[in-house]
Parts: C-alpha cells; sequence; structure tokens
C-alpha cells in the first residue's frame, strides 16, 4: 500500500484516511439520509465517532478507507474479518461509484486474506445498495432484523453473501 493507497480504480482512489478527511467525512456523516442506512453511525453527527472511523485502526482485520473523486472525499470503504460496508455522499449516489469502488473492495480482500466469503447487510427500505451488491456478484441469503443507531431501532435488512471465486 504504496502511500497509504488501497486501491485505484479509473475514476476514484480508495486511501487510508488522514486528519484531513475528517471534516469531509463528518460532513457526509451529518447528513441522516446517508447515516439511516448504516448500523453503527450515530444521529446526531459525533466528530469522535467520525475521527475514530477515518484514520488508520491497526486492529482492524481488513481494509478501512475514504474514497476519493479529483481528491475530493465522496465517502468510506471498508472490507474487513469477511464483511463489506461503504457509504457515499448522496451528491455521488447513482454514478456508479459504489459499484466501482466495491469491486475493487473484493479484489482487495480476496487477494489478500483466506476469507471464504465476504458478506453485506442492506437495510431493506435501501434497494439502490442491494443492487450494488448484485452487480458485484452477491447473492440473497435471507431477511432478517438488524440495528441502525441513527434511526434507534432494529429494522428489516438483508442479508447478501459472496462466495470466494473458485481458482
Amino acid at each position: 500500500m504504496a502511500d497509504g493507497i488501497l486501491a485505484r480504480t479509473e475514476r476514484l482512489v480508495w486511501r487510508e484516511g488522514t486528519e484531513a478527511d475528517v471534516a469531509a467525512l463528518h460532513a457526509i456523516a451529518s447528513d441522516f439520509d446517508v447515516v439511516r442506512q448504516t448500523e453503527t453511525w450515530p444521529w446526531p453527527p459525533d466528530l469522535d465517532f467520525t475521527t475514530k472511523r477515518c484514520l488508520p485502526n491497526p486492529e482492524y482485520e481488513g481494509h478501512a478507507g475514504v474514497v476519493t473523486v479529483d481528491d475530493e472525499v465522496i465517502g468510506l470503504m471498508g472490507v474487513g474479518k469477511g464483511g463489506m460496508g461503504y457509504m457515499l455522499a448522496p451528491t455521488h449516489w447513482g454514478k456508479g461509484f459504489a459499484t466501482e469502488i466495491g469491486r475493487a473492495a473484493v479484489d482487495l480482500a480476496f487477494e489478500r486474506h483466506d476469507w471464504p466469503k465476504l458478506s453485506a447487510c442492506v437495510f431493506s427500505d435501501n434497494p439502490a445498495s442491494g443492487r450494488v451488491l448484485e452487480k458485484l456478484g452477491f447473492r440473497v441469503v435471507g431477511p432478517c432484523e438488524g440495528p441502525s443507531a441513527a434511526r434507534g431501532g432494529i429494522f428489516p435488512i438483508i442479508n447478501y453473501v459472496l462466495e470466494r471465486p473458485k481458482a
């Protein structure tokens, strides 16, 4: 990971976050429409939480960092312990960025780890994220319920899984 870069795609760079990225990421996390679709991000927004999520965590088993386009932080991507999660600023929804950086994250995960599969959960009222996962090859394994810190409760989610490609 030269210079903290996790992956480059045609339009995006996924890299470890720095102190200089905290304000931009916090602006994204200050949009309720973004954090309501996550399990752990709080509402109202919490700068300490954002800082903790933005900066590298040596105890995290996997890869996480900010997603940038033309050096602008547009979101966050993480893939670890066999699971994947992401969030993007609404101004960048619908442009294929989540699929593009998601593909890079999946490739990195299976290249660097021996995880047999990746999993992801999507709230049932977030069909766009489900479509992203399906484009990446994830398949639905079933419904259940999960927490949303921002919404303050337990809500219906859809579980997805992506098996490691056969060699």
